[in-house]
């Protein structure tokens, strides 16, 4: 069991190339914009693919709720304020239940895309403006929370070493600007490095110790 809790992190890993098997299934995305007369031979010819990448989408968000659930119990465990490790939970809830809806998108118009008899071309043209997004998720909200946390985690305590804290900090507060998608796509590299530091240096009794938790008011 302990072997097992010490290689959860590395969900991170999976996490990212799960995500962009995923991605390169769905391919290039029409824009929420385009029109349902290119759309309906769009799906027609590419439901498959995207089906397949909704698949991938949700084993990632998988392995991100595994990831997340690793990272939380770090800051859990390293002696930051619990008001800090509850930031981390929330926001680590929040941003999976996203990525679940989000994914939940490709897959049903991967399945619907290819049968013009289930589903009219105006209702396809109302679930692909879903799929195709553009504006700012729920999801974005909650990483920003995990990231804040962290950064707050590694910066003040001992979770993590302070140069993931510190870049940590700024994925976190771009999640909701306009530039919070590529934010986004960075954070997919963090989590696998991140994953792979937690993998290979676990928090010790040494660490805990250590943290600088007084900071908060204890």
């Amino acid at each position: 069991m302990n072997r097992l809790v010490r290689i959860l992190p590395l969900a991170g890993v999976a996490y990212l190339v799960l995500e962009i098997a995923g991605n390169g299934s769905i391919g290039d995305f029409p824009d929420a914009d385009t029109p349902i007369a290119k759309l309906v031979p769009f799906y027609a010819s590419h439901h498959g693919s995207i089906a397949t990448g909704g698949l991938l989408l949700h084993y990632g968000g998988l392995a991100l709720a595994l990831f997340l659930a690793a990272v939380w119990d770090r800051i859990r465990e390293s002696g930051v304020h619990p008001l800090v490790s509850a930031a981390a939970l929330l926001g680590a809830a929040v941003t999976v239940a996203a990525d679940f809806a989000g994914d939940s998108v490709y897959s049903t118009l991967g399945f619907i895309g290819g049968h013009e008899h289930v589903i009219t071309p105006s209702a396809l043209q109302a679930w692909h403006i879903n799929g195709a997004g553009g504006g700012l998720t729920t999801g974005e909200g909650g990483l920003m929370i995990v990231l804040l946390a962290v950064s707050m985690a590694a910066l003040d305590g001992r979770a993590l070493p302070r140069w993931l804290g510190w870049s940590a900090l700024p994925l976190g507060l771009v999640q909701l600007t306009p530039i919070g998608f590529y934010g986004g796509l960075l954070f997919w590299l963090w989590a696998a490095v991140t994953g792979i530091y937690m993998a290979l240096r676990p928090l010790t009794a040494k660490h805990v110790a250590g943290s600088l938790s007084p900071s908060f008011g204890r």
